[in-house]
């Protein structure tokens, strides 16, 4: 639990990135909405883990166990790189993003159905009188978090591919329609 609290918080930081590098402002509104969710994930899942053990997990660790976090991290690099995001890179990100929030939702989803949570949060509940049963309910809700975020982000994909085949769309000028007619057919 505490590598999903390290891959949310990497997460939301590559979203504050995305964002802050987008020039239009409805975009750039759900994509902030996308990072605080995941902001709000990091923080319940590092309460949750720290509530079980003290988490044994740093970064690095995280990191070579997930593919996950290895793709978060080498989009954040890359997105540090850029100056600003255009329509096309946005598009592209968009696709990498649906992915991850896809392959995020998954990790969670896994995490519900295994028996050791449950033997987990029986131990816990002998152990601490703490009621972690709870614990289910708040992995469903970040795995219907994610289903939103990839919505979002198909949205966002939406929007801009429209805004880039309006801006694509040949200009054309019309002449004035008498300049048209230059005679009539009998006169062929």
């Amino acid at each position: 639990m505490n590598c999903l609290s390290i891959l949310e918080s990497q997460t939301s930081l590559l979203y504050k990135n995305i964002s802050d590098k987008v020039e239009i402002p409805l975009i750039k509104t759900l994509l902030k909405e996308i990072e605080m969710d995941s902001q709000k994930h990091s923080l319940l899942l590092k309460e949750v883990s720290e509530s079980i053990a003290k988490p044994k997990g740093n970064q690095k660790k995280c990191s070579k166990g997930s593919e996950t976090l290895q793709t978060t991290e080498r989009l954040l690099k890359e997105v540090a790189g850029m100056e600003r995001i255009s329509s096309e890179d946005l598009i592209r990100l968009s696709e990498i993003l649906e992915t991850l929030e896809s392959a995020m939702s998954e990790e969670y989803y896994m995490l519900v159905q295994v028996k050791t949570v449950q033997m987990m949060m029986t131990e816990i509940n002998q152990m601490y009188n703490i009621n972690l049963y709870n614990v289910r309910d708040i992995f469903m809700n970040i795995i219907n978090d994610e289903d939103r975020h990839r919505e979002i982000l198909e949205t966002i994909k939406q929007m801009t591919v429209k805004k880039e085949q309006v801006s694509n769309s040949p200009f054309v000028k019309f002449q004035n329609p008498d300049g048209w007619i230059q005679g009539t057919p009998s006169d062929f």
